[in-house]
């Protein structure tokens, strides 16, 4: 079902931009690989080459249908990038943006939050970051700044929270990785808890928790049951700062009944407590399967297996 319903999008997306006009579908896999439609997590659609420029246009497209990325290519054999490539939010506000050189980000880069206003900003050389980065909190305060080179950490870096006070200093080694690191307090007063710079938010009662909330709100469509139908739901989430859950979306389906009603059930979770970076809330996005099979049933105990969410990792060059 999942995989017609792909076929079928990829189809008609072709149809708007007219069909002589596109290659047939390549569906990819979490590492951007060529893969089967079973295996997907998105595709690829490109426009016949562009015969004055020489490069091909390509869109790539969430399976549910969403745009995630849109750029040009050199060569589609092996798929090389070339000139500006954008990212998109599941809204379809820009997400990042930058220009690419034989298959390498190459200049700046510019990071937006949904409501367009920049998230980040930096250079890339040859596919590497080099020199000034900057990330920004929604508010417009400066969130982090510190300095590259050739794709490494260097020097002092600096955190901030939203209100201006300073919240962290990390001084890497020469492999990037934290040598010296201190966590400051709104006040500034030195923090005296774990220092960690990445904790990722925790559901109220733990994993087991949120596992069992999953199991016991999931509803098996009767439509779904009646077919037999049996898989997962893939459906992405965001936990904000604030530790509530956004921007639900469905990045592998089902069948229509099935996607509704996952992604009713990750929509009702409860606030978290937020994941945390260099003592900062921070957004964290994440990825979890939900199970629907015909001998689900909370009467008779049996509930489908659901395992764990796993983080999702954007696939722009900045992350």
């Amino acid at each position: 079902m999942r995989i017609h319903y792909a076929f079928l999008l990829s189809c008609l997306l072709a149809a708007r931009g007219g069909v002589a006009q596109s290659l047939p579908a390549v569906y990819l896999n979490d590492r951007d690989e060529a893969t089967v439609p079973d295996s997907a997590t998105h595709y690829r659609i490109v426009d016949r080459k562009n015969e004055l420029l020489g490069t091909y246009a390509m869109r790539e497209y969430a399976l549910s249908g969403t745009l995630l990325l849109r750029g040009t290519l050199s060569s589609i054999d092996p798929p090389v990038r070339n000139g500006l490539l954008t990212w998109y939010h599941p809204s379809g506000s820009k997400a990042g943006q930058v220009h690419y050189h034989n298959d390498e980000a190459d200049g700046l880069y510019v990071g937006w939050y949904e409501d367009g206003r920049v998230s980040q900003r930096g250079d890339y050389a040859d596919g590497q970051r080099v020199g000034r980065w900057i990330s920004v909190h929604r508010n417009g305060q400066k969130r982090s700044e510190g300095r590259y080179n050739a794709g490494r950490a260097v020097g002092e870096w600096h955190y901030y929270y939203d209100t201006g006070e300073l919240s962290a200093i990390e001084m890497p080694d020469r492999q990037g990785k934290p040598l010296a690191l201190a966590f400051f307090n709104k006040d500034g007063s030195p923090y005296m808890g774990k220092v960690r710079t990445r904790e990722l938010p925790q559901f109220p009662g733990g994993e087991a928790a949120l596992l069992n909330y999953v199991a016991r709100n999931t509803t098996y469509p009767r439509n779904i049951r009646r077919k037999g139908i049996t898989g997962n739901v893939y459906v992405s989430y965001t936990v904000g700062e604030d530790g509530r859950v956004g921007q639900v979306r469905v990045v592998q389906g089902l069948a229509p009944e099935a996607d509704q009603e996952a992604r009713r059930v990750v929509a009702s979770l409860p606030a978290f407590e937020p994941g945390r970076e260099y003592n900062l809330p921070t957004a964290m996005t994440f990825t979890i399967p939900i199970y629907f099979a015909p001998n689900f049933s909370l009467l008779s105990g049996l509930r489908p297996p659901q395992v764990p969410p796993s983080e999702a990792r954007a696939s722009a060059p900045a992350e």
